[in-house]
């Protein structure tokens, strides 16, 4: 219609079971919010004491708040996206205020035992950081005086926010010390290089991928080991909890849901994922939703505790810093690692799946290369120009012509045939910010305008409001959308054959074109495997004619394509010719598939 606000389709996602606590919620900057004020000590009220170390209520409080706001702000979006699908949103339950408090007061219990166990550990903050931090929140802010104030408006202020710095500094030094001594090892490395290496690491050489795989698998590990430094950190500690209330909090967070030989699931990991599904589906709170996470929890870890008797048969091994659920994890997931890698299908049902699908095992013809260029959009003077037209439109506009100048004018293809009417009344939630505000705004029978908004210029017409909400009326507009002149085209035509140009006599190259701001395009696209029949990067649909140009070009030559919307280069670096494929070739590809396929099943079958 023009003036709804469109926004990515919520994403239905399976329940994952998350294991052990994260470290990114107990280094969060939301969860660190302190008292914009300092306080002194004895005007405040203590809810708990971690090693002598006080929580005060005001921080919970603060903490609580600002958890509530993002998940307000959370339901009012996904609310939206679920009525422009037309789905009902009248009985979807929000999540109770319980389990919110449940969830901050554990975590904070967690932040100060990961703290404790730091300065047991003489893990301090390095003060030159925190200060360079400051110094770069400050040329961010444009000044110290507008840091201060941005502070402020978010409740700390600059010795809160310090604290804040110095507590997210030790916690990344406390999580550099326990993965110093078990960082992931080059042949750990290499081993997920060939496990990937035919399916998310397509194309890529082992250099290539190195950074990505070391970086993952040591976050992993790092995780794990900072779950386990908590959860032993937490068995020595003298957590006090003074207040009743926090009590009760407390002792509801830590009920066990499921427990054996030693292991065991509390209402904490039932919190954490009812925060992880909630946030990442457009479910709302249900209690079958909770019941379906304890029963998931509750089969987990039998399965869990089967894989680890199966991974110890085995020989496999973990590392001895890891507890509870950490531990399980590690050895499903070296298990599944461990099937893959020591698996051997027979040479005869190898063979037998290549000669099947012979065609998939060939290697493509394919190119690398760049797209860069931007799509055509509207500079500040035809911005200017549509606003003009609006004011002169509404110069001779009346409640009486508004529907023909509507049919005349409006450039929102949906409303403009029926005279620039949305229909009944319109829910203004659902309408950009901006356009709903004039129409709060404006008297009923008046038109009102221009209103600018990111779709262009509307005059809007409110023929009625409901007496009972302010959010419902019956409203008309006249869209006005900047028309992108020649003057534009040819701007942005000339910025990008200026490149070609700098490109073409070796003055830059396309990485430093990639990285360096002063090219600022919107398209910066890189492809490794382009086959004929995929989608041109950046360009987002496949030419025949266009393809067989850049299959055609030679490597190093730019080439140029003016499309309705937009203007762009682009390169060819390197080609693959095709190759059809041998079973020598492919046969390390084929076991991995039958290797992964058999891990797959042995898995899914411990229940």
């Amino acid at each position: 219609m023009g003036i709804r606000n469109h926004k990515g389709t919520i994403k239905i996602i399976s329940i994952i079971l998350i294991l052990g606590f994260a470290l990114s919620m107990i280094i969060s900057g939301i969860l660190f919010l302190k008292n914009s004020v300092i306080n002194h000590d004895s005007h405040r009220q203590v809810i708990a004491k971690v090693d002598g170390k006080k929580i005060y209520r005001d921080e919970f409080e603060r903490e609580l708040y600002h958890l509530k706001n993002n998940m307000s702000a959370l339901n009012s979006q996904k609310k939206q996206q679920l009525a422009q699908m037309g789905v009902a949103t009248d009985t979807m339950q929000e999540l109770p205020e319980n389990i919110l408090k449940e969830y901050i007061f554990q975590t904070m219990i967690d932040r100060e035992v990961l703290l404790a166990g730091a300065k047991k550990l003489k893990i301090k903050a390095d003060e030159s950081v925190i200060n360079k931090a400051i110094e770069n929140a400050q040329k961010q802010a444009g000044g110290k005086a507008n840091l201060i104030q941005a502070l402020t408006q978010s409740g700390y202020n600059l010795a809160t926010y310090k604290e804040v710095l110095r507590e997210q500094e030790v916690a990344k030094k406390v999580q550099e010390k326990v993965l110093a001594s078990s960082k992931v090892s080059e042949e750990e490395v290499k081993k997920m290089y060939e496990r990937l290496r035919y399916s998310s690491l397509s194309g890529r050489t082992f250099e290539e991928s190195k950074k990505e795989i070391e970086d993952s698998l040591n976050g992993e590990v790092a995780d794990a080991l900072i779950n386990s430094f908590i959860e032993k950190e937490k068995a020595k500690a003298k957590i006090e909890i003074v207040s009743p209330e926090f009590k009760k909090l407390y002792e509801d967070s830590n009920k066990v849901v499921i427990e054996k030989d030693g292991y065991k699931y509390t209402n904490a990991s039932v919190n954490e994922q009812l925060m992880s599904l909630y946030m990442s589906t457009p479910q709302g709170y249900s209690q079958e939703m909770v019941d379906t996470i304890k029963n998931g929890l509750k089969s987990s870890l039998e399965r869990l505790l089967k894989i680890k008797a199966k991974a110890k048969e085995a020989g496999i091994k973990v590392s001895p810093e890891l507890t509870g659920l950490s531990e399980l994890s590690s050895y499903s997931k070296k298990y599944y690692n461990h099937l893959i890698d020591t698996y051997k299908p027979s040479e005869a049902a190898m063979q037998e799946r290549f000669n099947s699908k012979k065609e998939l095992y060939n290697t493509q013809n394919t190119i690398s290369g760049y797209v860069i260029g931007d799509e055509y959009t509207a500079s500040s003077k035809d911005i200017e120009a549509a606003k003009k037209q609006a004011e002169d439109i509404m110069k001779s506009l009346t409640v009486e012509n508004f529907a023909e100048k509507a049919k005349q004018f409006s450039k929102d293809p949906g409303s403009a045939q029926n005279g620039g009417s949305l229909g009944g009344e319109i829910d203004l939630t659902q309408l950009v910010p901006e356009f709903a505000e004039a129409v709060k705004k404006a008297e009923k029978g008046k038109i009102v305008g221009p209103v600018k908004t990111q779709f262009g210029y509307h005059i809007i017409y409110v023929q009625d409001k409901n007496a009972n909400n302010a959010n419902l009326a019956k409203v008309s507009h006249i869209l006005i959308m900047p028309t992108i002149s020649q003057e534009t085209k040819d701007a942005l035509v000339k910025r990008l054959n200026d490149v070609k140009a700098e490109l073409d006599s070796k003055k830059v190259t396309w990485e430093q074109v990639e990285s360096q701001g002063k090219y600022n395009f919107s398209v910066k696209e890189k492809f490794k495997t382009l086959a004929k029949n995929d989608s041109i990067p950046g360009i987002g649909k496949n030419d025949p004619a266009l393809m067989d140009k850049l299959f055609g070009s030679k490597t190093g030559e730019i080439l140029t394509q003016q499309e309705e919307f937009g203007y762009f280069l682009l390169g060819k670096t390197g080609e693959v010719p095709f190759k059809e494929a041998t079973f020598a070739d492919v046969k390390e590809r084929i076991r991995l598939e039958f290797a992964i396929e058999y891990a797959n099943n042995e898995l899914e079958n411990i229940k």
